[in-house]
């Protein structure tokens, strides 16, 4: 195998992107000057350096104040709401909701989600979860499964639901989830701005 395929091999790993899309970044590549290639790689390598994951809402963020802070900013903000926990299912999501002030409360990331008629819900961090609303029983009221309305994004729900059950049934948390606005097939992480308010305003 030569060092073109190798590489195409690589990028064929990523989310969505297949062999044939993997092969034109290695030719895209292959038209850029040094200059390019070596930024590319000087920033894939310095990626796990910089960046660190939120001990709280396991968010990747990068530490700006270089004293390997443990929580991201959100976590650390004493203005958010502390009483509403939304949990997504990726960076991507939180991002989007994010960017468009449409929430002003905590976050917690599941890392994924749970493939249809999967039970292995090992990669996904439903246990680290309950443990987060246990420590904040005494506080948290609400937590929102803000996943997208696809099969996997179902399946999570149930998954986490269930897992949660035991101290939903004991503490007065209530588990909403988004409402209208969404459309069944629906990627959280695409969704536009009046999209998510009207899913976030109908949840139930």
């Amino acid at each position: 195998m030569n060092t073109i395929d190798k590489l195409a091999e690589q990028f064929s790993k990523l989310p969505g992107i297949g062999p044939r899309q993997a092969k034109r970044f290695v030719y895209f590549l292959l038209k850029k000057d040094d200059a390019f290639l070596k930024g590319l790689s000087e920033n894939i390598l310095k990626l796990k350096q910089d960046i660190n994951t939120c001990e709280s809402c396991y968010q990747f963020f990068q530490d700006k104040t270089k004293t390997s802070a443990k929580k991201c900013e959100i976590c650390r903000d004493s203005t958010r709401d502390e009483t509403v926990l939304m949990v997504v299912g990726k960076d991507a999501d939180m991002e989007n909701i994010e960017k468009n002030h449409i929430y002003n409360g905590k976050y917690f990331i599941l890392g994924g989600y749970l493939p249809i008629m999967s039970n292995d819900a090992s990669w996904v961090r439903s246990d680290k979860l309950f443990e987060i609303v246990k420590q904040r029983k005494d506080e948290l009221k609400e937590v929102i499964l803000a996943l997208s309305l696809n099969p996997e994004g179902e399946n999570t729900i149930y998954h986490v639901t269930r897992t949660l059950k035991p101290l939903t049934d004991k503490y007065p948390i209530k588990v909403s989830t988004l409402g209208k606005g969404l459309s069944t097939g629906t990627e959280l992480e695409y969704s536009d701005d009046d999209t998510l308010k009207n899913a976030l305003k109908n949840r139930s």
